[in-house]
């Protein structure tokens, strides 16, 4: 297990692999990590963190995968700035969880601090 004491959400987050299984905060298996994106928790916006057309770095293009999954603007934002996790689910629709949701992480699984229905479909 890691230790994550005196951590918040978004340091537990470069914890998590792609691989891991992932468990909401009533214990119900969601899926495995699909993709983790590290954010900038210090900054006041997501300003400069939006995909610029054209752009070839791997910050765009992962920016750029939150943002054309269809999610709301401001979740986008969001997401971009705290980071997040992508949950695939292999019958429904992909989860995300910011990276202040994440509680902890056991060995090969990431425990969120939130129930599913809390998290954002993408």
């Amino acid at each position: 297990m890691t230790d994550t004491s005196g951590f918040d959400g978004a340091d537990r987050l470069s914890d998590v692999r792609e691989g891991m299984t992932v468990v909401d905060a009533l214990g119900e298996e969601l899926g495995t990590v699909a993709e983790v994106k590290m954010g900038d928790p210090e900054a006041v916006t997501a300003a400069g963190q939006q995909a610029e057309p054209g752009g070839d770095d791997l910050l765009t293009s992962v920016v750029r995968s939150i943002w054309d999954a269809g999610l709301p603007e401001q979740e986008a934002a969001r997401l971009s700035r705290v980071g997040y996790l992508r949950v695939d689910r292999t019958l429904a629709r992909d989860l995300y969880a910011a990276g202040d949701e994440v509680h902890r992480v056991d060995g090969e699984m990431v425990r969120l601090s939130v129930p599913a229905d809390h998290l954002v479909p993408g």
